[in-house]
C-alpha cells in the first residue's frame, strides 16, 4: 500500500471516528438537557392550524405569512412528556449516526490493515446499506410521530399533520453503501474468476 493511501485511510478513519463520538456527545448533550425541568421545547406548527397570520407586523406591503408553510414555536414550561417527545425528534438519529461511524471506522481500519477487497468487506457495506436505509427509514417514522403529538399538544384548532421532511438522505446513502458493496462484491467475483483461470 502507497503511503498516500494509508494516509488517506488513516484521515477517512479518524474522520469516522470522530463522527461516532461527535454523535455520542450530541446525543448525551441532548438527551440530558431535555431532561431538565424548564428546558425549552421547539417545534414547527403548520401555518394552517395557526389563526391572526393576516396580522403580521414588520413586513412590507403584499408580504404575508405562506398558509402552507410552518412555523417554528417554543414551549416555555414543557411537560415531561412534550421533553420526551422533542428527544425523540432528535437522538434516535444522533444514535444512528453514531452507530454508522462506528461501523465505517472499523472497515476502514480491516482495509488498512489487509485487504480490502473481500466478500466480507462487500458484506459489511451491504449490512451497513440496510442498517442506515432502514433505520434511516424507523427514526424518520418515530420522528414524524413524535412531532404529530407534540404538535397536536400546542394547537387549539383541529389539524391534519402531513409530515414536512422526508427520509430521501437516509435512503439515499443506504443506496451509495449499497452500491460500493455491490461493485466490491462484483469485483471479488471477477478476481476469483481470474484466479482459477490463470
Amino acid at each position: 500500500m502507497s503511503v498516500s493511501n494509508s494516509t488517506g485511510l488513516r484521515w477517512l478513519r479518524a474522520t469516522a471516528t470522530f463522527v461516532q463520538i461527535a454523535a455520542l456527545c450530541l446525543a448525551i448533550a441532548v438527551l440530558v438537557i431535555d431532561l431538565i425541568p424548564g428546558s425549552t421545547v421547539s417545534q414547527d406548527l403548520p401555518a394552517a392550524a395557526l389563526t391572526g397570520l393576516d396580522g403580521i407586523g414588520g413586513v412590507a406591503a403584499g408580504v404575508v405569512a405562506d398558509p402552507s408553510g410552518w412555523m417554528t414555536f417554543h414551549v416555555e414550561d414543557p411537560s415531561l412528556a412534550q421533553r420526551l417527545l422533542y428527544m425523540l425528534t432528535e437522538v434516535p438519529g444522533l444514535l444512528l449516526i453514531a452507530e454508522i461511524g462506528r461501523r465505517m471506522a472499523h472497515l476502514v481500519r480491516a482495509a488498512q490493515d489487509s485487504d480490502p477487497f473481500t466478500s466480507q468487506t462487500a458484506r459489511a457495506l451491504a449490512t451497513l446499506a440496510k442498517l442506515t436505509a432502514w433505520g434511516g427509514l424507523a427514526i424518520w417514522i418515530l420522528s414524524q410521530v413524535a412531532q404529530g403529538v407534540l404538535t397536536a399538544a400546542m394547537v387549539t384548532s383541529p389539524f391534519s399533520y402531513a409530515p414536512h421532511q422526508t427520509p430521501l438522505g437516509w435512503l439515499a446513502v443506504g443506496l451509495i453503501f449499497a452500491a460500493f458493496g455491490r461493485i466490491l462484491d462484483r469485483g471479488v467475483a471477477i478476481q476469483a474468476e481470474l484466479d482459477t483461470v490463470i
